[in-house]
């Protein structure tokens, strides 16, 4: 094998496997730990607490104050969230919900 050839293997091959493990990983362990993040949302919070722990789980950000919404997780594109029904800027309820 040729230098060029090796050092293109480094250059490409690493960091696609690594890319590839990371988001088997996260795949792997999305309800898990999105399960633990939607039951720490309780009834009663409101806009800036359920804002609080979006930025500390890194999940989407509450958008509106009424309604239905969901907090998806960035890391799986969305896969895993907590669906979330909030009225008056309260939290109503917070359930897992899996996207498929």
């Amino acid at each position: 094998m040729s230098p060029i050839a090796k050092g293109l293997g480094l250059v490409f091959g690493f960091p696609l496997l690594f890319g590839t493990a990371y988001y088997y990983y996260a795949m792997s362990t999305g309800e898990k730990r999105m399960t633990a993040v939607c039951s720490q949302i309780q009834p009663g919070m409101d806009l800036a607490q359920l804002t609080s722990v979006a930025d500390e789980h890194g999940l989407t950000r509450p958008s509106k104050d009424s309604g239905v919404m969901y907090l998806a997780e960035a890391r799986t594109y969305g896969r895993f969230a907590c669906k979330i029904a909030f009225d008056a800027g309260i939290v109503k309820s917070s359930e897992y919900n899996y996207a498929d």
